[in-house]
């Protein structure tokens, strides 16, 4: 008889275990459709964040085919970086038509720090352009001569960027300023009060750095540096050309374009003087600076301690104070050692040694006196020319000198020659002069200026000393005197060692002066030109120094110094749309 068994499944059912199988699927899904989506915003970001990398890369190469095309301008060159034999063409609103990467002209250079970054540029110059780029309504006008526009395209991996650059080019050559200031002392480079109208530039490199005590430009009591003429003797002035005017807060006005730099050292503002004048609408004259750069700081009683570089009170400038030194090392202090420049930059090999000459060895060697022999034309001992003293004549390029008595004509105009005659109070001067001991100028009583008509450059290695007016007139003429100064008629100075002036009288004086070592002027003397020396001792009596803009392109040929040393400043930038 059978019997009935209770039977148990071990096994969920088949439908249970497909609903499992469905979940298990979903699930999975899922998590593949999140695990697609964060791919997918990985990669966005990836490909975003490189985008970004290509966009930033992209605008520092720009950025450097910029820098490398200013270089190239500040040293003579075209501005072209990575182009050669473009001309520049113009659409119908004369815009430049810019080349591309794949331009017949164009070999783009590439970033040394990224080869995937590669980059050019061009520029062109406003006073070349046809186009009226300032809206003064002139086109290619004076205004416009300094003025220059870089273009610069760079791209890494197809992203490509567009700048447009607008820069101010200036000739910053010591002979630009009313007082160009070398190294120094320990102590300072400028000590004294000293008036001075124009710019001022000190090095100041010899300075101990952080000392508090150095000041490389101590004004104090009245001393001043201003933008403009206010105060030059009628005397002086009628002699020099007007000066260059500009368009200041809408009106035009007279201006030196003076700016102050100061490398190393403090400027100290004590008492009442000041940097530039407080600006007042109507004046024909610029008051304010057009700019001052010092790195160290301010010192003075009428400078507020602030725990850093102190805040003047008496600075008046376009940019206010607290700008930096914004050369860099682009100006040395020149020194007779240093390699001949003709006035463009070039310099000259010397055949015998096939290295550049150096000044001195150029001037005594090939410019003065007969340039196929070598150190002919010296004059050997000191020179002294005194307006109540006796006649001197001395050509070095004969060798012939006269003390007491004159030729009966001045010598011809290839000759390099002085030519004093006190009686009349002239002096006639040509060429290149060289002097191996001590040259004074200096006079007695009501009897003390000397006259000068011509240009010569005049290396002294020696002292120089300067106790009479010396100014200039035209032809020989003590009586025509307008607009002799420097076109016509400029001296230039030049010791190895010191230079005095006015030891024991005040004088008017007009010329290039050069020390190698030191300027000590002495009395209320004023100077019409620019004076250059590592360090200047002004006294106590404030002397006056008047830049003349026409001074540093009118230079007797064989001055220290005489070539452009260009700086491109930048004053306007844009980024352009592909």
């Amino acid at each position: 008889m059978f019997k009935k068994r209770n039977i148990y499944l071990t096994n969920p059912p088949h439908k249970e275990e497909g609903m499992a199988m469905i979940i298990a699927l979903v699930f999975v899904m899922v998590a593949i459709a999140l695990l697609s989506t964060l791919s997918v915003q990985i990669i966005n970001q990836n490909l975003q964040q490189n985008r970004y990398s290509d966009f930033r890369d992209a605008f520092w190469g720009a950025v450097s085919a910029v820098q490398e095309s200013k270089s190239s301008m500040e040293i003579g060159g075209d501005g072209l970086v990575g182009v050669e034999n473009w001309t520049p063409s113009y659409n119908a609103n004369n815009e430049p038509i810019l080349p591309s990467f794949d331009s017949p002209s164009v070999t783009p250079r590439t970033l040394a720090s990224d080869p995937t970054v590669q980059y050019f540029a061009i520029a062109i110059p406003w006073k070349s352009d046809n186009f009226d780029n300032n809206g003064d309504g002139l086109v290619d006008d004076i205004s416009e001569v300094d003025m220059v526009t870089i273009y610069a395209l760079a791209r890494k991996n197809g992203t490509v960027r567009r700048l447009e650059v607008i820069t101010d080019s200036t000739d910053v050559n010591v002979w630009n300023n009313a007082i160009f200031a070398g190294d120094g002392q320990i102590g300072n480079v400028i000590n004294g009060n000293v008036s001075i109208h124009g710019s001022v530039h000190v090095l100041g490199n010899n300075l101990l750095p952080g000392n508090p005590a150095i000041t490389a430009l101590d004004l104090s009591g009245t001393a001043l540096i201003h933008n403009n003429y206010q105060g030059v003797p009628g005397i002086l002035q009628q002699r020099v050309p007007p000066l260059p005017t500009t368009v200041f807060d809408g009106e035009t006005v007279e201006t030196l374009n003076a700016k102050l730099r100061v490398k190393r050292g403090l400027v100290g503002l004590s008492g009442n003087s000041e940097i530039g004048e407080p600006h007042v609408p109507g004046n024909g004259w610029k008051e304010t600076m057009d700019g001052t750069f010092v790195n160290d700081g301010w010192t003075g009683n009428q400078t507020i301690p602030n725990g850093g570089r102190g805040i003047p009170k008496n600075v008046f400038s376009d940019n206010g104070w607290d700008e930096l030194y914004d050369l860099g090392n682009r100006v040395a202090f020149p020194l007779l050692t240093d390699d001949w420049r003709e006035p463009n930059g070039s310099k000259v090999i010397n055949p015998n040694t096939g290295t550049p000459y150096s000044f001195q060895d150029y001037f005594s060697q090939v410019l003065l006196a007969d340039p196929a022999i070598t150190n002919d034309g010296v004059f050997n001992g000191n020179l002294i020319l005194n307006a109540k003293g006796s006649k001197i004549f001395w050509d070095a390029t004969t060798g012939t000198y006269l003390n007491g008595s004159l030729p009966a004509s001045l010598p011809p105009n290839d000759h390099d020659y002085i030519w004093f005659d006190p009686s009349t109070n002239v002096l006639r001067i040509n060429g290149q002069i060289r002097i191996n001991g001590n040259l004074t100028f200096t006079g007695g009583g009501n009897d003390r200026t000397i006259n000068y008509s011509g240009k010569a450059a005049i290396l002294v290695y020696g002292d120089i000393t300067i106790d009479t007016d010396l100014v200039t007139c035209n032809n020989g003429n003590p009586n025509n005197i307008l607009n002799s100064f420097p076109v016509n008629n400029i001296i230039g100075l030049m010791s190895s060692n010191n230079m005095y002036i006015g030891n024991t009288a005040q004088c008017d004086i007009m010329g290039a002066f050069y020390a190698q070592n030191m300027i000590k002027i002495s009395k209320q003397t004023d100077v019409m030109g620019t004076i250059v020396s590592s360090y200047f001792d002004m006294g106590s009596q404030v002397p006056n120094i008047y830049q003349v803009p026409a001074l540093a392109t009118n230079l007797p040929y064989g001055m220290i110094a005489n070539y452009p040393i260009t700086a491109l400043q930048q004053v306007g930038w844009r980024e352009l749309g592909l």
